[in-house]
């Protein structure tokens, strides 16, 4: 007999640290665009009816900011009438072995668990799959490869009658976005993150370019597939009301490729500037955008603050190794300046790695990135061939040494020997970046040359980055802020310390913590009173006061028609 009621858990499973510790934030910092597409689906399935008689309750955890609720989920397995899935979402290579465990845990309890993200999606999952694939088949996992759109009802109402295939494979389908159930944030989740208002959100997927180390293009396929210009419009305009969301991370791979990026922009413009809804957002772009009339100016005008550019390399052999040619690296600086100009933040991705990198060209291009390209923020990776990347397929084919433990898969450990430097060396000038770039100097003269409404902004994100890489230690689109180490979910194999063993370790841990939160925002505030030389009031009141309004502060100073610092 078929349940009455399905209570589907999505959990977004986090990695271990280098201890084997979870790695879990008191609050996080970038939001999970699947858990809330996901969650959207689900909704609309409930909705319309596909699953006749049937309720369906959800619940969210991203287990960046809290725990995977298992004893609720295994209290539920017991009441009566009651469908009880867990989906594990958007897994990536280095969270597989959190994935793994928390699976295999589940399945020992009886409970059905569904697997999907990228890895499954970019790795062999017939014959001559990894171990980590034939393990999780082997107990009863049931694996989805590829975006589920047009296929989700048909898996909840596959679990609903206890017939959940074991895979799943949708990657030759990719579905129509545009009538796609938009992502549906949960506002429970979100006051776990710093900005409770700030949500990510995809309006296409797909790239057309070819790059060599990306999974994007080998799961999302090269065709960019986008969603309604005006039904992102109506969801944006009603989420946004006081205690709303009215920041946003578009994750589109390359905004500027879709093929509606006019449409939705001018969308955006008008509920600015004829709604008055001061909505800002960041956006991921190729190098090549600037050229694209309007494109911009349009951006500016819709409340783009920041946009990532993926430079990777200011070498032109590594660029053109990788497939990555539609980067002209005399063209960087004035892209940068184009941006700029605009008054818009330029946020540059960096890859330390390529075959022929060296610690002297490294650190060469870091300076030239940092004093003659003159971008704002810089996020480094380490070269990691990804599953699902051609990278990886080249990697495997050649029969390339390749780290074993998938948890150290996360693009900063190096998990090959790159051909210039040995895997301690290549670590040793990612490192050596992220402090060279980041110099005092160029921290101030960047704040410097922005308007103070836009510093304060670009002050919380140089905090959030050196807490990341000077206190946490972990890479910043990773971390968030302070750091929580539940000491039983300890990786298995390793040892659960007793509770006297674990704080006499611990305790200085966290003094150490906070020594460094206290050290980084000390230096924010030297950066502040630096960069506004010559003006009043730059107390540590004052500092405060612009570092935690600066946001609200930026967004309530646009006009109705935009600034020239939007």
């Amino acid at each position: 007999m078929m349940a009455s009621e399905l209570h589907i858990f999505l959990v977004r499973p986090t990695k271990y640290d280098d201890e084997g510790y979870l790695l879990r934030h008191w609050r996080g910092v970038l939001p999970s665009n699947t858990l809330a597409c996901l969650r959207g689906l689900t909704e609309r399935v409930a909705t319309d009816g596909d699953l006749p008689g049937v309720s369906v309750r959800i619940s969210c955890c991203d287990e960046s900011v809290e725990a995977t609720p298992e004893k609720k989920i295994y209290e539920e397995q017991q009441r009566s009438g009651v469908k009880v899935l867990v989906g594990l979402v958007g897994v990536q290579t280095n969270q597989m072995p959190r994935a793994r465990d928390l699976a295999l845990r589940m399945r020992d309890r009886g409970v059905d668990v569904l697997l999907g993200g990228f890895h499954v999606s970019g790795t062999r999952c017939g014959a001559g799959a990894p171990a980590e694939i034939t393990e999780l088949l082997a107990a009863g996992v049931t694996l989805v490869r590829g975006e589920v759109e047009e296929a989700w009802s048909r898996i909840l109402r596959d679990a609903l009658r206890d017939e959940l295939e074991p895979i799943y494979d949708l990657l030759g389908t990719l579905p129509d976005l545009s009538r796609a159930a938009l992502p549906s944030p949960d506002r429970r989740l979100m006051q776990k993150f710093v900005h409770s208002s700030f949500v990510t959100m995809d309006s296409s997927r797909g790239c057309p370019f070819s790059c060599s180390f990306c999974t994007i293009i080998q799961i999302q396929g090269r065709k960019v597939r986008t969603r309604s210009p005006s039904r992102i419009a109506e969801m944006v305009e009603a989420r946004h009301h006081p205690g709303g969301i009215d920041q946003y991370f578009f994750t589109d791979d390359d905004f500027a490729r879709n093929p509606h990026w006019r449409e939705i922009l001018l969308e955006l413009i008008r509920l600015r500037e004829e709604e008055g809804k001061p909505i800002r957002f960041l956006m991921q772009s190729d190098l090549l955008a600037h050229r694209q009339k309007d494109f911009i100016e349009l951006a500016r005008r819709a409340g783009c603050f920041q946009v990532f550019l993926g430079m990777e390399s200011l070498d032109a052999e590594a660029l053109a190794g990788a497939g990555k040619r539609q980067n002209r690296i005399a063209d960087y600086a004035a892209t940068v300046r184009a941006w700029q100009d605009a008054g818009i933040f330029v946020h540059a991705g960096y890859i330390v790695g390529f075959p022929h990198d060296t610690m002297e060209s490294v650190r060469e291009s870091v300076r030239r990135l940092r004093d003659e390209i003159g971008v704002d923020v810089a996020s480094f990776f380490l070269l990691t061939p990804l599953a699902g990347s051609s990278d990886h397929t080249a990697a495997l084919a050649a029969g390339v040494d390749i780290d074993e433990d998938l948890n150290r898969h996360d693009t900063f450990h190096a998990v090959t020997d790159p051909g210039g430097m040995s895997r301690t060396d290549a670590e040793a000038a990612y490192h050596a970046a992220w402090r060279e770039f980041y110099s005092f100097e160029h921290r101030r003269r960047r704040l410097a040359a922005w308007p103070e409404d836009q510093r304060a902004t670009l002050l919380q994100n140089y905090l959030w980055y050196s807490c990341a890489t000077r206190v946490e230690h972990f890479h910043p689109m990773m971390t968030g802020f302070v750091r929580l180490k539940p000491r039983r979910d300890r990786r298995p194999g390793l040892a659960i310390e007793s509770l006297p063993r674990h704080l006499v370790r611990r305790v200085p841990e966290v003094a150490r913590m906070a020594g460094g939160y206290f050290r980084q925002i000390r230096v924010a505030q030297r950066l502040w009173r630096a960069a506004g030389e010559g003006r009043k009031n730059r107390g540590w009141r004052d500092f405060l006061r612009h570092l935690l309004a600066g946001e609200a502060r930026e967004a309530g100073s646009l006009g109705p028609a935009g600034s020239s610092q939007a």
